[in-house]
């Protein structure tokens, strides 16, 4: 009884077999086992495959840090210059340094120019005579041309704006001779001293009002200046 139960009950597992063999396109269970191998066996090849791209990648890893650690070897091992002793003595050696560089020198150097600076002589208005105060400043300019006996000066009259044109040229004119009669008497050679007068124009300030004759304006155009003649 037992057997006849058991073989009904190995029928019954066979036949639910078979139907899900049917079910997934299988003869039978030869060529479900089948299956399973072949499977298994691409998953294993699926994993070999992956394996050895990691293989490759971790060489090349460890390939690329041998280079870098060769170079960085090479670099620090890498002779360094080495520093010659002087043979002489440290006395002799903060001698040379104590002593100036020598300093080039240049091929053409221009000579020294000297600069001569005259002062500004004013005069009251209308007036071509000289105040005190006029000739000590002329005094000053006498000295330095008797000091430099080469140069040669013009003597440069100016007015203020009030006035005609024409009065104002003839004032300028006289002026400036006054100033050289002064220079003469004094000693410098009037060979060395010329005039000109330019009146009213190119005055040193503006003059807002011109009929004022004494504003500072119209007091700093009311003068004569030295004018250093180059030739």
């Amino acid at each position: 009884m037992l057997q006849k139960d058991l073989n009904e009950e190995n029928k019954e597992i066979n036949d639910i077999a078979y139907a899900l063999y049917e079910k997934h396109g299988f003869k039978d269970g030869n060529q479900f086992v089948d299956w399973l191998e072949a499977e298994r066996l691409t998953g294993k090849q699926a994993r070999i495959v992956r394996n050895n791209q990691f293989r490759n990648i971790l060489y090349t890893i460890v390939f690329l840090l041998a280079v870098i650690i060769s170079i960085l070897l090479v670099m620090l091992l890498r002779e360094a210059p080495k520093l010659e002793v002087s043979d002489k003595s440290m006395a002799q050696i903060h001698g040379y340094m104590a002593q100036p560089a020598p300093q080039p020198v240049a091929a053409s150097q221009p000579p020294v120019e000297k600069v001569l600076v005259f002062g500004d002589t004013h005069f009251e208005y209308g007036k071509s005579a000289l105040a005190l105060d006029a000739k000590s400043i002329l005094d000053d300019n006498i000295q330095m041309l008797k000091d430099n006996p080469q140069v040669k000066v013009r003597m440069a009259g100016y007015t203020s704006a009030n006035g005609s044109e024409k009065i104002n040229q003839k004032l300028s004119e006289t002026r400036a001779q006054s100033v050289r009669e002064y220079l003469i008497k004094q000693g410098v050679d009037p060979k060395r001293l010329t005039i000109i007068g330019y009146g009213q124009s190119k005055p040193a300030s503006y003059e807002k009002s011109p009929k004022t004759i004494d504003s500072k304006a119209a007091k700093a155009n009311m003068r004569v200046l030295f004018e250093v003649v180059v030739k």
